[in-house]
């Protein structure tokens, strides 16, 4: 068996042909599909001609049946019925280009479905790209190249197959880092959520005989794999693993299910759709879930549908609540929980920081995090380094879920800060934003916190209910008082309301008004709207009490407050407040020890009461720095001006 790492550098290097001809970003669109073909040309070499004939020979029966029996005679997931292979191709240069397309039309439809997706979507598949190679007078030095090599099971296994495609994926995508994190997630920070998930249930996966994984935002398909060859290569060789995925982006699909392809996975389990308006793997359920969405990506186009969903209730996905329309990643999570299977099921999946505390008591995304607390599925949090992505160097975390918590983790939610120096080493070459890589020697320090359980400067534990709080309305009284003087009073003669009073009664306002102004200022509300009613012979309407109110009322800490008809005071809309009390205090106690000293004549509005959840991860290991001394500073001011001084010496000198 051929060297892998000597094969997959053979392959790569077959993108000098074109690099004159394209810009790096596009050598993947050429040499992964060549890839593929010549690899499924290998391994369907010994049953060529049997397939051929049986296709000849069942061309008049249904397309399903027709399928089933010539997978079934090329002993593959997969056939190609056409009289051409690569090899076959350049055997005849001058008819490449039409004998190609035949060659093409040839696959099973699986195998067409991947190639029309490495396209884009373009209805003619890989023909186009083809064409271009053509019309660049490339398309035979590519042909050629590629049947140069030997990609049979015989000289590569399916493992070794799967190895090669990542190893030419992760090329490309650093050749290209505009993209590189959209759609490939680095593979140290993978390691690093499967060992995170799997470790704990290392004795029970043992005696396991079967996993299904799955990730709803598959991307190229790299948690799926590396999960599954971390399992049966360090936890259970004898584990049969069933991965499943979904993933929007034609190319990211294609990619993901030649790769399943080529390692002898079921490609059929994984499903190109939006997974948040269309869900195709309805009513299945997984052992273990993981993935990364997208971070920041809206939900504008799917609105209508996700919007229904929520509208189901506890028959769709999204009864918790909806997270903003700008950012869907917490539809993400909601999905997986709706295919968590009662037995257990543990997810993790990778945010960046705004699900941990964005939306106010009662808003969607605070609801969904109160679902998941409430419920006790979360199990632990772990803060990664910044710049660790290809794409962004902002804040991100692992959330790890579980439906089936051990005893001891029980009502706790552990959080780690591995976001330090001592969880990260530089790369020698930035690639795109990642500037920082995590180790295996780091990633299992991360681990070995994780699984101690104890609480430290890294670690901190805390209860579910300890990220909970009630938002209580706090009212004031409103406390006007009244100048009535004459700018006020022309004021309110110009309204509109006193403007369409019958016969003379805006006069007589007015003249009543201009009465109660010699007795100004009326700090009591009260008083001063009896008097008013008392110097007028018809009486206020409550249209027109709030007119007055408006115009002549002036807020005044002073006066007296402002009853309503049952005598109680009315609150004072501006200054409205409110205050986030933790689930474990009492509210009364509270609000008697930290409002009450300070605005003395508050009450609270227990009817407007939210309950919110938020997770202020940096608040929890924030350390105090004490600031620096002025004298500090000031004897580094001046020896930063002595040593500015001394070179400017050294210019002039020289």
């Amino acid at each position: 068996m051929q060297n892998h790492s000597e094969i997959a550098e053979f392959l790569w290097k077959i993108a000098d042909l074109i690099k004159d001809d394209y810009d790096a970003k596009d050598y993947e669109d050429v040499i992964l599909p060549f890839t593929l073909l010549r690899r499924l040309d290998c391994v369907l070499l010994p049953s060529r001609q049997a397939v051929r004939e049986a296709a000849e020979k069942y061309k008049s029966i249904p397309t399903q049946t027709r399928d089933k029996l010539l997978k079934k005679v090329a002993g593959q997931r997969f056939y190609n019925t056409s009289e051409y292979s690569l090899d076959e191709l350049i055997k005849r240069p001058a008819d490449l280009a039409q004998n190609f397309g035949a060659y093409l039309d040839g696959f099973s439809t699986n195998v067409k479905d991947i190639l029309y997706n490495f396209s884009g979507g373009i209805e003619k598949g890989l023909s186009p790209i083809y064409e271009t190679l053509i019309r660049k007078r490339l398309a035979l030095k590519i042909t050629q190249s590629f049947s140069d090599i030997d990609l049979s099971p015989e000289n590569v296994d399916n493992h070794g197959m799967g190895t090669i495609f990542e190893y030419l994926i992760r090329k490309f995508k650093e050749a290209s880092n505009d993209a590189a994190g959209q759609f490939y997630t680095p593979r140290d920070i993978i390691r690093l959520m499967v060992k995170l998930m799997f470790e704990p249930d290392r004795a029970k996966l043992a005696k396991e005989s079967l996993v299904g994984i799955y990730d709803p935002a598959c991307g190229t398909g790299g948690m799926l794999t590396i999960a599954k060859e971390y399992l049966l290569a360090g936890v259970n060789s004898g584990l049969e693993v069933y991965l499943y995925g979904q993933e929007l982006n034609e190319k990211a699909y294609a990619i993901c299910k030649a790769d399943m392809l080529m390692k002898g996975e079921e490609p059929e389990n994984i499903k190109r759709e939006n997974t948040l308006s269309h869900d195709l793997l309805p009513g299945k359920s997984f052992n273990y879930m993981l993935s990364n969405p997208p971070f920041g990506k809206d939900w504008k186009n799917i609105r209508e549908e996700v919007e229904a969903e929520n509208k189901l209730g506890a028959a769709g996905r999204y009864a918790p609540g909806l997270p903003d329309v700008g950012d869907g990643a917490m539809l993400f999570l909601l999905h997986k929980l709706s295919k968590m299977d009662s037995k257990g099921s543990k997810i993790g999946l990778i945010f960046n920081g705004s699900p941990l505390f964005n939306g106010d008591a009662g808003s969607g995304p605070s609801n969904i995090r109160r679902h998941i607390l409430e419920n006790d599925w979360l199990d632990a949090i772990v803060a990664l380094p910044n710049d660790i992505f290809y794409n962004t160097g902002i804040a991100t975390y692992i959330w790890l879920i579980n439906n089936n918590k051990p005893v001891e983790r029980s009502g706790k939610v552990q959080l780690i800060n591995a976001a330090g120096k001592d969880f990260y080493s530089m790369l020698r070459r930035n690639l795109g934003k990642k500037r920082v890589e995590i180790s295996e020697e780091q990633s299992a320090a991360i681990l070995a916190i994780y699984q101690a359980f104890d609480e430290n400067s890294l670690c901190k534990i805390f209860d579910t209910t300890d990220f909970g709080y009630t938002k209580v309305c706090v009212e004031r009284p409103l406390r006007l008082r009244y100048d009535l003087n004459d700018e006020q009073l022309r004021r309110l003669g110009l309204d509109a309301v006193v403007l369409k009073l019958k016969d003379e009664r805006a006069g007589q306002l007015l003249t009543a008004l201009d009465k109660l102004a010699k007795k100004a200022p009326w700090n009591d509300d009260g008083l001063f709207f009896a008097a008013l009613e008392k110097a007028l012979p018809w009486k206020l309407t409550a249209g027109l009490v709030k007119v007055i109110r408006s115009i002549l009322g002036v807020r005044d800490e002073d006066a007296a407050p402002l009853l309503d008809a049952d005598g109680q005071p009315v609150p004072d809309s501006e200054l409205r407040d409110y205050e986030n009390v933790p689930l474990k205090e009492d509210i009364d106690a509270y609000f008697r020890r930290e409002v009450v000293p300070h605005v003395s004549d508050a009450w609270m509005d227990r009817e407007k009461d939210k309950i919110g959840y938020e997770i202020s991860f940096t608040r929890y290991f924030y350390e105090y720095t004490p600031l620096r001394s002025t004298e500090e500073i000031g004897t580094e001011l001046m020896a930063l001006d002595e040593e500015t001084e001394n070179l400017l010496r050294e210019i002039v000198r020289g």
